[in-house]
């Protein structure tokens, strides 16, 4: 019978190396591959026909716990034959199953409720969150209304004091405008006065002079 290295039989079956220790590590119980007195694992026919039918399983979506019941039905079978096997195997087999198939149930199981839990409290969340979408959408349209009341507000008192001080600034400059023309009055009444009280001054003196002279006049004709 032909023997292959590791990387032969990878090549043969068309899977990585590391897969067939992998595979011979998962089904240990059903495939036993030789090694040298070094170490070195020895493949035949027969290990890379268990190998392939592995990886035909694997490609048609089977999970491990279908490949080992079908490994362990290939032994059974190759017993009826004639040929030895070791019979505790599928007894333990049966038992790990049985306990591996209940596992994994209550893992679906829970897993499933969780989805369920998780869903339900998404879902609830969704819609506190879009209540409260719809509030603060609510609150700021009344906001909105609020400050456009108050800009309105606002704009109406700034106006009217706007009207009150341009009103005031004009009752400002109409009372100096009188003010000024009553100054200007008088300081025409002030100089009407003085030109007056000038002319008197003047015509008093010349009256005064004038009287002066006629009395000298007298005297010099007395003596």
């Amino acid at each position: 019978m032909k023997s292959y290295t590791l990387r032969e039989a990878a090549k043969k079956v068309e899977v990585a190396p590391r897969i067939l220790k992998q595979w011979e590590k998962e089904f240990a119980q059903y495939i036993t591959v030789p090694r040298t007195k070094q170490g070195a694992r020895i493949y035949n026919d027969e290990l890379l026909e268990q190998f392939t039918k592995i990886k035909q399983w694997f490609s048609e979506k089977k999970t491990k716990h279908d490949i080992i019941q079908y490994l362990q039905e290939e032994q059974q079978n190759t017993g009826a034959d004639g040929e030895a096997i070791d019979a505790p195997h599928p007894l333990r087999h049966d038992s790990h199953y049985i306990a591996e198939q209940l596992a994994r149930t209550m893992k679906e199981e829970i897993v499933g409720e969780l989805k369920k839990e998780t869903t339900e409290a998404v879902q609830q969340a969704v819609a506190e969150m879009k209540i409260y979408m719809e509030e603060i959408c609510e609150n700021s349209a009344a906001t909105k209304q609020e400050i456009h009341q108050s800009l309105a507000r606002y704009t109406k008192t700034l106006q009217e004091e706007t009207e009150e001080i341009h009103e005031h600034l004009d009752n400002v400059v109409t009372f100096l405008q009188e003010e000024k023309e009553k100054q200007r009055r008088y300081e025409e009444q002030i100089l009407e006065r003085e030109k007056a009280f000038r002319e008197l001054v003047l015509s008093f003196r010349q009256t005064a002079a004038s009287t002066n002279a006629k009395r000298s006049n007298k005297w010099w004709k007395f003596w």
